[in-house]
């Protein structure tokens, strides 16, 4: 059984420096197995994440036909992911 956390709709908008529903409620990320989100919201991006232990990234990566066929993000869309956190930290 695994614990697993969609941020599509928190990450950037909830919580004191916007990490999303798991900050807003105080709940430590560790004891999440698998958070979830996408950059194309709070941060007018494209793509999105996965974030989990070592193991089981690598058995996505091996088992998902979507990793076979996807591409990289771009550099600009990832420099527009990375500012757009940066805004909503507060560290801009």
């Amino acid at each position: 059984c695994y614990l697993y956390v969609d941020e599509a709709h928190s990450i950037g908008a909830l919580g004191k420096t916007g990490r999303g529903v798991c900050e807003f409620t105080g709940v430590d990320t560790a004891d999440i197995d698998i958070l979830m989100g996408t950059f194309t919201k709070s941060f007018g991006s494209v793509g999105g994440y996965i974030a989990g232990s070592e193991e089981l990234v690598n058995h996505l990566r091996a088992t998902s036909p979507g990793w076979l066929y996807a591409t990289s993000i771009s550099p600009p869309a990832a420099e527009q992911a990375l500012t757009a956190m940066k805004v909503i930290m507060g560290e801009d």
